[in-house]
């Protein structure tokens, strides 16, 4: 990843939610999952730190935020949580006039 003053380069988190705005699109169901790590790649917390790729942090209410506006609902599926408390985040479509009531 390239990092500008110890930071992820925006480019770099722009290609990481690009990519999955059109998983999300492309995607029939009304669930979808995703890896923790590839979402925090796409939205890192203010605590990212670019030396540890392997485990970087989710911003949870920035994805929330970024996912409501397309429809969706992401939140921790902690039904599927592993040992390493990362759990995949589960996407639900939300209706059409739900969306637009926000």
């Amino acid at each position: 990843m390239a990092v500008s003053n110890g930071r992820p380069q925006q480019h770099d988190t722009r290609a990481w939610q690009s990519a999955l705005d059109q998983a999300l699109a492309a995607h029939g169901g009304e669930r979808a999952l995703a890896r923790y790590d590839h979402l925090a790649h796409a939205f890192p917390s203010p605590e990212y730190d670019p030396r540890d790729e392997h485990h970087p942090h989710l911003n949870l209410d920035a994805l929330k935020r970024w996912a409501l506006y397309r429809g969706w609902r992401a939140q921790p599926d902690t039904d599927r949580m592993s040992t390493a408390s990362t759990p995949p985040i589960c996407f639900t479509r939300l209706s059409r006039h739900r969306v637009r009531s926000h």
